[in-house]
């Protein structure tokens, strides 16, 4: 085995970004001012990003994590940063059963919280942050579409946007996911910086090669990271390439269940990404997210936005802006480049369960108690959703926006004269859907199918037979305002080839723009 020492090499270059950067490189035959000694136990690999890289593999001996200067690396208080590395697992080296830190600056015995890049034991990668109370919220994508241990070279990418409270993860140069810090605590970063563990024992080391660690101190963009992902590999196409123009959407609105693991925990979720691939859908907002997020986005390829365990999102295009409205449990929000000249704002949301529509029909509640208790919850967390909305011109002008989600109660245009049979003899004005048509927004299918009783479209739940529920009715929606924007098709999705896996029907929408 080849020992050699390297060089520590502090930089501080202008970029095509604001600030500047300090990176680690590892190239042998340098000390620059640093002791000979301190470096000359740790192998390199010759055949690095860009000259040789550090090798912490099982092939070599000393494999201890590197402790960077604090005063320089670090980012504490910092309100925006980005870090960039270079990672390569050789084939057939395998992680440690928790999976191992490639770079972290947190500290939770000093209560220091701060970001981590690491390596799964399942071969991927994961990213994250760990709030100063310990507390981690973890990105975790499957090795099928994110592999690690391939022997390749990967670029590994987060961004932190503290004043929005917003990650960005990136795989190769491509954005993989946006995450919404805003329900964790704070994030001090003072903890030291480590490269290759996440402490200084060889225990729990990262078993593979790490070259070119780079700390930028500003957000990166995803057009700068693609940039420096084709520095390697300058062969490499952006996929996101979008037409001038589009002419339609296909739109999903899906209450997944428990994230789909109702069915099973990678049963569930793979036939939920069936179900939005088969119906073609090209952005999708997944209610009751529950973990399953990073599965169902890879097997589709798609980016994932997760705004709370509840709430996310699912884009074939770039997410340009993640949008705080509401809580986050309830709404999520974003602003989705489908074309170089066209961007849709979409909100995709969930209302109370409460109160319980099907009990209050069994107890003979009277209409005005009915539409006074949607107003106790539903109601309320809508006109305030729709309030902040409108009030950050969120649901104003001429761009196409969108609304979906479990609303968890009917629409005064189902509970009419014609249904009032199915309905134990109700005709009841459901305030929900009046405030989104006071608002300007169309209710999509009702659109194209005005007769509920010929097109009831009941949603809840294709889980239960009649004798076990006793009650169906349309409580998931698409709605849709802006010029120039038209339903083409639009229908409920409640079967799969093998075992449909949640307990609302999907809607689906295909609006022409």
């Amino acid at each position: 085995m080849k020992h050699l020492f390297f060089y520590l090499a502090l930089l501080c270059l202008p970029l095509a970004v604001r600030g500047g950067v300090r990176s680690v490189g590892f190239d042998a035959g340098q000390s620059s001012g640093v002791p000979l000694s301190v470096w000359n136990r740790y192998t390199l690999y010759a055949d690095g990003v860009h000259n040789a890289a550090l090798d912490l593999t099982a092939a070599a001996a000393y494999r201890v994590p590197l402790e960077l200067d604090s005063t320089v690396f670090s980012v504490r208080d910092r309100s925006t940063y980005s870090i960039a590395v270079w990672v390569r697992v050789p084939k057939g080296e395998v992680q440690n059963g928790s999976g191992a830190a490639i770079v972290t600056n947190v500290d939770k015995t000093a209560h220091a919280g701060g970001f981590t890049i690491g390596a799964s034991a399942n071969g991927s990668w994961y990213a994250g942050f760990t709030d100063d109370n310990g507390h981690s919220l973890w990105y975790e994508p499957t090795v099928a579409r994110q592999p690690l241990a391939d022997g390749r070279w990967h670029l590994l990418a987060l961004t932190y946007d503290g004043p929005h409270g917003k990650a960005r993860f990136y795989y190769d140069g491509k954005n993989v996911a946006i995450y919404n810090l805003r329900e964790m605590g704070g994030f001090n970063g003072h903890g030291r910086m480590r490269i290759g563990g996440a402490d200084s024992t060889e225990w729990t080391a990262f078993n593979g090669q790490i070259d070119e660690l780079a700390l930028y101190d500003t957000q990166l963009t995803p057009e700068s990271l693609f940039r420096l992902y084709t520095s390697y590999y300058p062969l490499a196409r952006w996929n996101e390439t979008l037409p001038e123009r589009r002419k339609e959407l296909k739109l999903m609105g899906f209450n997944i269940w428990h994230g789909g693991n109702e069915t099973g925990s990678e049963a569930g979720p793979r036939r939920v990404a069936d179900i939005v691939r088969d119906a073609g859908a090209e952005v999708v907002g997944l209610i009751e997210t529950y973990g399953s997020g990073p599965k169902i986005a890879d097997e589709l390829g798609y980016c994932l936005y997760l705004h709370s365990s509840n709430l996310s999102i699912l884009s074939r295009y770039p997410i340009v802006e993640a949008v705080d409205i509401f809580r986050p449990f309830n709404c999520s929000a974003a602003r989705i480049q489908i074309s170089k000249t066209q961007t849709i704002n979409y909100i995709n949301l969930w209302l109370h369960y409460l109160p319980d529509t099907r009990q209050q029909l069994r107890d003979r509640v009277s209409v005005d108690s009915i539409v006074a208790g949607e107003w106790t919850t539903r109601a309320a967390e809508l006109q305030q959703i729709l309030h902040e909305a409108d009030s950050i011109g969120f649901i104003a002008g001429d761009v196409p926006t969108f609304v979906s989600g479990d609303f968890n109660i009917d629409s005064h245009l189902d509970w009419v004269e014609s249904t009032r049979d199915e309905h134990e003899g109700y005709v009841i004005p459901w305030p929900t859907s009046q405030l989104m048509e006071q608002a300007g927004f169309t209710d999509s299918y009702r659109k194209l199918y005005p007769d509920p009783k010929r097109y009831p479209c009941k949603t809840w739940s294709p889980a239960y037979t009649p004798e076990e529920n006793g009650f169906y009715y349309r409580i998931d929606f698409i709605f849709y305002k802006g010029p120039g924007i038209l339903p083409r098709e639009s229908r409920m999705i409640d079967t799969h080839r093998v075992r449909f896996p949640s307990d609302h029907a999907a809607m689906l929408t295909i609006f022409n723009l």
